[in-house]
């Protein structure tokens, strides 16, 4: 049976290996991102980043088009009638 000690120090090494493990995954997608841009490309994922942006930029386009409409025609029922 393990002391507790014991399974400090195991989670103790166990979050250093995860640590170093996300690290090292975090340097090669870098590089790897890096490479992409340097070529002009980008990952596919930032694509569809930026694709749910575009769209959700139109909605709200859109929603401000719609809302200064009714807001003028408000105004101009309560002006002129």
């Amino acid at each position: 049976m393990s002391s507790r000690s014991e399974i400090q120090k195991q989670k103790q090494l166990e979050e250093k290996r995860k640590r170093k493990e996300e690290f090292r995954r975090k340097r090669t997608e870098r590089t790897y991102e890096r490479k992409l841009a340097k070529q002009g490309k980008t990952s596919k994922s930032r694509q569809e980043e930026m694709e749910k942006y575009r769209r959700v930029e139109k909605q709200l386009t859109l929603a401000i088009v719609i809302v200064v409409l009714l807001l003028v025609i408000v105004l101009a029922t309560v002006f002129f009638i």
